[in-house]
């Protein structure tokens, strides 16, 4: 089975563009176990991009704030109080990071560079 039949087995795994459970065991009795490795890797990369993590020491109330920022994402947030001043927020592969800790930092590096 060629990348491209996969692609479409991913796709035909979603319902709503959530995934549903049903088709996805319906699919993977029906395939061999190499195909099976390249469909769940596959599944995994496609749910990875519909998330959106946001670390931060916030209530839930603060969410729909995010939710208008990323309206085609899955939020999930996780509660870290060490950041106690910031947000750190995954999207794929990219980490955006607004904390004081990372702000000091940035501003320690600019002087450490430019003024000797």
């Amino acid at each position: 089975m060629n990348s491209k039949n996969i692609k479409n087995l991913i796709l035909a795994s979603y319902r709503n563009s959530n995934l549903d459970q049903k088709k996805v065991n319906k699919i993977a009795s029906l395939i061999s176990r190499s195909d099976l490795k390249k469909y769940i890797n596959g599944l995994k990369l496609a749910e990875k991009k519909k998330n959106l993590t946001i670390s931060a020491p916030i209530s839930s109330q603060s969410l729909k704030k995010f939710e208008n920022l990323f309206p085609h994402k899955k939020i999930v947030l996780k509660k870290d109080p060490s950041l106690m001043l910031g947000v750190q927020i995954i999207d794929n592969d990219i980490v955006y990071e607004f904390t004081l800790k990372n702000s000091l930092d940035k501003i320690v590096n600019y002087i450490e560079q430019n003024y000797d």
